[in-house]
């Protein structure tokens, strides 16, 4: 049966009030979709497995979050499936062409080739071969998800015309039916977004110098950049409270993921149940029939991105006159490829059929980063991905999912180690808290990690640059003793085994704020792991000491009260309250520097700072939108690059102390006598806009070095391996 639906608005919107229940029910065989799968063969005595049917009920709040209950595991996916699209069938209708290696089919080459030279290298990767190849070995729950999932989803295409669709995917050609197939391999792109995801379009750039670079699927150079995630565009804090602190004696977590708010990292809210086998609220990855962040009746957790590694790269010194061999072990080696086949749309709208060939180490995929680390005839970079081979990404969120105690939930990270890239703070109903970084993680040696310690503090200049500005650790290729370690219990050969990654239980508190496992609870330090997951007895940047200092002060005016205890109100207020920790660390200090001045010298004349020194000293330290003095702070404290607000003798008296790492450094610097350099507070003046760098008010933790320095750092390290 197919119930009356209201029609959809052309953004995907229902029409509703906020004081409307908006409610109807689903339930419909699929049988169109399966006989459109079966094709037309013969009979050959093979009973057909039944058609499933799915009952859902979807219910959306004022707010448009679904409320989906279904009668089994894959009914309640059937209405997330069309839930979701309702929502943003653009968005996963794109990422799934994407995923298929098709954007050029239907885009062309897009700018600087960029569609393109994803589609080679995203078939590169055979995410969609491994899906179809491993779709079988999924769990029997699994299973029935995703293709409820995919059947919901194409419920809703089948329902709305395509030039209702809502923009920019209206008539779009490349809005089609999806299979459980598209929605695995989804799930496995999902798991490199802290690896493969940065690198996709240097695969696709890697050309052998001696042969000519196709001018399509080859991306333009400034167009390939290599970027961690957690640096620019994702992040987050993440408490779970333990009944010491809690004033209900029951655990409490605070979710504030600092994902997108578009685009394929967004996250997406609904509540899902299942009587007697799920009942679970919170938001989940676009397209994954799952939560990542939330709650059921018995736990709840959150997330924040993973500072460790979830993939290495390795330095490749290559056979003279021969750029596709490489030295390993001092014995020579030849590059695999593969000849992948793409479709490009031309301007003038006929497809192209384009073959480029991609080369592999046997490490993993080449890459080339224009500029900064290309393929010469004697170097090259590759790497090595620990979530390409992870498999149990969605049993791992169903597991959660499903947990009905901590124990329960921490018995499925042991067991499916599928977590792709986040940290997990979780509390359970008896105010037990529990934190861990399981992040797939490479498992190299002491001797390796030594040497990777010394090359990055300055040893070789190339480690040292990719550290410093991305985060990203380079090992030298050629030899073995740079190889992952396989160990038992671990997920995967090559990986950190779960009993060997940093956790802590609690029933004060844990917490994360996208720094390492080290300070999960300040009491309590983590230490010994691998700096794959991190680093330990390191400076801390400014939001995780904020983040801390709310969490162990205890006054009246403090985040929870007198008597340290949080009530739910008190949690609201702390991490919603606007607070900053430059501000708090220097604002007095500042203040009672510029009290009494007027003009002071700025670049080649001078400057009045009397009215901006007056605004400081009445404000509140928040940035609250009628905070005035927030604006004239923001833009005082812009001026500076992150890494001298987070620890600069420049700007602090105090050095950092790794003994106590929350509450240093601090105090403003002694003014400078003979200042070389404007505009800082020491110098108590204000940055002028003539010369001041332009203000973020949440700056990025890395600043890429102009091209040239990288290539002198990769030249270095060049000659180094090739001597």
């Amino acid at each position: 049966m197919h119930p009356k639906f209201h029609p959809p608005l052309r953004r995907g919107v229902f029409p509703r009030t906020r004081n409307t229940r908006w409610q109807f029910s689903l339930l419909a065989g699929l049988s169109l979709l399966f006989t459109a799968a079966c094709g037309d063969d013969g009979d050959d005595g093979i009973v057909p497995e039944p058609t499933p049917t799915y009952e859902a009920t979807i219910r959306r709040t004022a707010h448009g979050v679904p409320h989906i209950t279904g009668k089994d595991m894959g009914s309640v996916a059937y209405g997330n499936g069309y839930a979701f699209a309702q929502d943003h069938v653009c968005i996963l209708a794109d990422q799934l062409l994407k995923v298929r290696g098709e954007r050029a089919r239907y885009l062309g080459q897009g700018p600087g080739s960029t569609y393109a030279g994803s589609d080679f290298a995203y078939r590169a990767l055979g995410l969609h071969d491994r899906a179809k190849a491993r779709f079988g070995q999924q769990s029997a729950t699994i299973q029935a998800m995703l293709k409820g999932y995919a059947a919901g989803f194409n419920r809703y295409l089948e329902e709305t015309p395509k030039d209702q669709l809502p923009a920019p995917c209206t008539n779009a050609a490349w809005v089609k039916p999806i299979s459980e197939v598209d929605l695995l391999a989804y799930a496995f792109s999902a798991a490199l977004t802290g690896s493969s995801y940065q690198l996709i379009l240097a695969i696709a750039a890697a050309t052998p110098p001696n042969v000519t670079a196709e001018a399509i699927g080859t991306p333009a150079r400034d167009h390939v950049k290599v970027t961690r995630p957690e640096t620019h565009q994702v992040g987050s804090n993440g408490w779970a409270i333990g009944r010491d602190r809690s004033a209900s004696g029951h655990g409490m977590v605070v979710a504030n993921p600092h994902f997108p708010w578009e685009g394929e990292l967004k996250l997406w809210e609904s509540h899902l149940t299942v009587p007697g086998e799920l009942d679970i609220y919170g938001v989940g990855l676009l397209g994954v029939p799952a939560v990542l962040i939330g709650f059921n009746n018995d736990v709840a957790w959150t997330h924040t991105f993973s500072s460790g590694q979830r993939m290495t790269l390795y330095g490749l010194r290559l056979v003279p006159g021969k750029p596709t061999s490489y030295l390993y072990d001092g014995e020579e080696r030849e590059m695999t490829w593969k000849d992948i086949n793409i479709l490009v749309r031309l301007d003038n709208g006929l497809l192209l059929n384009v073959t480029r060939r991609i080369y592999f180490s046997h490490y993993g995929p080449i890459i080339s980063i224009p500029g900064t680390a290309e393929w010469t005839e004697q170097s090259v970079l590759t790497y090595r991905d620990a979530n390409l081979e992870n498999d149990t990404l969605l049993a791992q969120f169903v597991g959660m999912n499903q947990a009905k105690s901590l124990d329960e939930f921490k018995a499925v990270y042991a067991r499916e180690q599928g977590i792709p890239w986040v940290n997990t703070m979780a509390a359970d109903r008896a105010g037990n808290t529990w934190y861990t970084d399981a992040t797939p993680t490479p498992n190299l040696s002491p001797v390796a990690l030594a040497t990777w310690n010394a090359a990055r503090q300055g040893a070789d200049p190339a480690t040292t640059l990719l550290w410093n500005q991305m985060g990203l650790v380079l090992l030298d290729g050629s030899t073995s003793s740079n190889e992952w370690q396989d160990e038992e219990g671990a997920r995967s050969p090559g990986l950190v085994p779960f009993s060997k990654v940093p956790k802590l239980d609690r029933t004060d508190f844990v917490f994360n704020a996208n720094d390492s496992y080290w300070l999960a609870n300040p009491a309590a330090p983590l230490t010994g792991y691998s700096p794959m997951h991190g680093l330990e007895g390191v400076v801390q940047t400014p939001r995780t000491r904020l983040n801390a200092v709310m969490l162990t002060e205890v006054a009246e005016n403090g985040a929870s009260g007198a008597d340290g205890k949080f009530t739910r109100a008190e949690l609201q207020d702390a991490i919603l309250n606007n607070r900053g920790m430059i501000a708090e660390l220097f604002l007095d200090d500042v203040v009672a520097r510029c009290t009494g001045q007027t003009e002071v010298p700025h670049g080649s004349g001078t400057v009045d700072i009397s009215q901006a020194c007056a605004l400081l000293a009445q404000w509140d330290r928040r940035y609250d939108v009628d905070s005035v003095g927030a604006i004239v702070w923001r833009e005082f404290a812009g001026a500076f690059p992150f890494a001298e607000l987070q620890a600069s003798p420049v700007l602090y008296a105090q050095p950092f102390d790794p003994a106590n790492p929350i509450a240093t450094p601090h105090t403003l610097a002694p003014a400078a006598r003979s200042p070389s350099r404007s505009c800082r507070p020491a110098r108590c003046c204000m940055p002028s806009p003539s010369t001041r760098r332009t203000p973020s008010p949440r700056p990025t933790r890395w600043r890429p070095r102009p091209p040239r320095a990288w290539t002198r750092c990769w030249r270095s390290w060049r000659r180094r391996w090739t001597r």
